[in-house]
């Protein structure tokens, strides 16, 4: 393949910049800088772009970001800071976009895909695929939460909430970790003020069985290997929620 068709497919850069960047001498081919964009390069070749590794484009690319408060999850957005600038240039690729939503005030694990299909895979509601939060409240836990949640709550404008599980945070009166299995307007938020209690922070800390990384900072964000993106589809393990719980330090 061409060194320009190769960059165009894996990196968010047009043919006509990267035939400017190819030219200009900011594009390397195992180790030796390249000028002409025409050159023939394989899946094998060490391809570095203004001095970065390039990773060969895949069929289906997904990254994780650690999304902080004041970002909207939209492509593009005319009034609002949106997540996609959050993503260094080194990981942006065509076609990108998020994965659900997490609201503005909410911080947290956030996917973006390329994919259509893997990201339906991920939302369908038929799939049932675990999302967790951490949250801390206005008042104190109760333990007829619990009850409550499991028995699948009806909002005060009607809408019907499948049982979701909750465990307090030890020694932390006002803090909890919930389990839903669908994604609903302000969900977590809704289903808390329903049991009388208010939710002043929200933090999605897992989805499946693939958790936040505890050393990636606001901000951030990582491309995910093959082996996670088979972690985010895993079925519900009833002691994940109980684990997830105990790991809440590291957030």
């Amino acid at each position: 393949m061409r060194l320009d068709k190769w960059l165009s497919d894996a990196t968010n850069y047009t043919r006509s910049q990267l035939k400017q960047l190819i030219r200009s001498g900011q594009v390397s081919v195992n180790n030796c800088i390249v000028k002409r964009p025409e050159i023939a390069v394989s899946q094998t070749d060490i391809i570095c772009l203004q001095g970065k590794p390039v990773t060969a484009a895949v069929s289906c690319y997904c990254l994780l970001l650690y999304k902080p408060l004041g970002y909207v999850c939209a492509v593009t957005d005319a009034a609002e800071k949106t997540v996609m600038e959050l993503i260094p240039p080194d990981l942006q690729r065509k076609g990108l976009f998020p994965v659900g939503r997490l609201d503005k005030d909410t911080t947290g694990l956030l996917l973006l895909t390329n994919d259509g299909a893997f990201s339906h895979t991920l939302l369908a509601p038929k799939r049932h695929i675990s999302k967790y939060y951490r949250m801390q409240l206005a008042r104190p836990y109760e333990v007829q939460y619990a009850e409550q949640l499991a028995a699948g709550l009806t909002l005060a404008d009607g809408t019907h909430c499948l049982p979701a599980e909750i465990l307090p945070v030890p020694e932390i009166q006002q803090e909890a970790v919930i389990c839903l299995q669908e994604g609903k307007y302000h969900q977590v938020r809704r289903m808390m003020a329903a049991v009388g209690n208010h939710v002043e922070q929200l933090q999605r800390i897992a989805i499946g069985g693939l958790c936040l990384p505890s050393d990636l900072q606001p901000g951030d964000c990582v491309l995910l290997t093959a082996v996670q993106m088979e972690q985010l589809q895993q079925p519900s393990d009833p002691t994940w929620l109980s684990m997830l719980v105990e790991r809440c330090k590291e957030w």
